[in-house]
């Protein structure tokens, strides 16, 4: 841009008009230098010998009277010039020799008075310098106008390019953050590198996804098949006599069970089948209704339970939301031990419904965040609690379904430590940040 600048303020100077008017000038200072050290004489005698220069085009020596003493243009001296201006354009040849296809001229006159009335008047023909000028203006006009095209196709390269990575950086992350391998990077066409780097990645999602889906595939598979044998040695653990050991086998055959049918559970939601008997519900009595089933148990456990619930309805399952919610609840209950506080909120906003459930217990590392909703996570806290890692998978589960955003809250009552979990319901034709 510096470069552009600085060429075109040089193409608006008449750089060459000046360049032969300092000529000029010079030629008029000689004359007068050589005035002063041999007189009159020797400043004629410098013009005649110097007529044949190239150089100089035309001269003339006058007197005080006007007359003319010395030269090759008799006309030149007469001509009356402006204290202004110093470019004459002349239809009258200044020399008989010129006659021949004068035509009309641009010529730069200097007049300079040297002493005791004796004036020295110089001419120089410019015409050929205008041409050039203008010649070399147009051309630098045009390299203007390329270097600002070139400038221009730069910047939307530049432009398009950055966009194109903001735009797969956002959905690269957005694919970390949500876990939703079915986002794909965006392909604008199949020429740029871009693209190509776009679609090699786009196959590498579906690779993975593939792999992560037939991991999942094996897992409920496993599930269903362990299920139904579970079920059989507990019906058969049932009808042995009464003893610790048999109660014992009883209930890791429960926990066994209920893991496998969390699992059967979780793939069921994933299915995406629920969506089809989604119906108008009360968010606000859904949630209501799990405050009360766990109300006594809190209490039981001396917590301090606060609840601000707001009506709201939405499209979805009420018993998986039912669920969903309980999960959440109990979750609290569990790992924020006595006397903790635990508050529950359901709100309305402009863009979205919220369901929240905050702790004030020992909470979770944030860097741990990104993993609480991983089939069969455990924090090192919670080692030593009862469950089985699948609590927080099926409350994601029922959110992916309901398409709602699930938010982990460190210390969200303010008390130095907590836990709090966001559940983010968008409205139709809303989209979350």
């Amino acid at each position: 841009m510096a470069f552009i600048i600085y060429l075109w303020s040089v193409t608006n100077k008449d750089i060459l008009i000046d360049e032969a008017r300092n000529a000029a000038l010079a030629q008029l200072w000689a004359y007068e230098a050589l005035y002063e050290r041999g007189g009159q004489p020797a400043v004629i005698g410098l013009v005649e010998q110097n007529l044949d220069n190239e150089l100089i085009n035309w001269v003339a020596i006058t007197d005080a009277k006007g007359q003319f003493l010395a030269g090759n243009s008799r006309p030149l001296g007469k001509l009356v010039l402006a204290d202004d201006a110093d470019i004459l354009e002349i239809e009258t040849p200044l020399t008989a020799e010129d006659a021949p296809g004068w035509g009309s001229k641009a010529v730069l006159v200097r007049r300079q008075t040297i002493n005791n009335g004796v004036t020295v008047t110089v001419a120089r023909d410019i015409d050929e310098l205008y041409s050039a000028q203008t010649l070399s203006r147009s051309l630098s006009w045009v390299f203007i106008a390329i270097l600002g095209l070139i400038s221009g196709l730069s910047l939307g390269v530049a432009l398009y390019v950055v966009n194109r990575i903001n735009r797969m950086s956002a959905t690269a992350d957005s694919i970390m953050q949500t876990g939703n391998l079915n986002e794909r990077l965006d392909i604008d066409s199949n020429w740029d590198d871009l693209s190509k780097l776009a679609l090699v990645l786009n196959k590498m999602l579906d690779k993975i996804e593939y792999s992560v889906q037939n991991i999942k595939s094996v897992t409920d598979n496993v599930a269903h098949d362990l299920r139904t044998p579970l079920s059989r040695l507990r019906s058969r653990l049932d009808d042995l006599p009464d003893s610790s050991l048999k109660q014992q086998a009883l209930a890791e055959t429960d926990v066994l069970l209920g893991m496998f049918n969390g699992l059967l559970r979780i793939a069921d939601i994933e299915s995406k089948r629920q969506r089809m008997g989604f119906a108008e519900v009360s968010l606000g009595e859904i949630v209501r209704d799990v405050v009360d089933l766990y109300e006594p148990y809190i209490e039981e456990k001396h917590m301090t339970l606060t609840f601000d619930i707001q009506p709201a309805t939405l499209q979805g399952d009420r018993n998986l939301l039912f669920q969903a919610f309980a999960n959440l609840i109990d979750n609290a209950v569990k790992y924020a031990g006595e006397n903790a506080q635990i508050r529950v909120t359901a709100k309305e906003t402009s863009t979205s419904y919220i369901v929240s459930v905050d702790d004030s217990g020992p909470g979770v590392d944030v860097s741990n965040f990104r993993q609480l909703d991983r089939r069969f996570y455990r924090a090192q806290e919670s080692r030593t609690s009862k469950g089985n890692g699948l609590g927080l998978s099926m409350v994601k589960a029922v959110a992916d379904l309901h398409n709602a955003h699930i938010y982990y809250i460190p210390d969200p009552l303010l008390e130095g430590s907590g836990l709090g979990i966001t559940l983010m319901f968008k409205k139709p034709s809303v989209a979350l940040g």
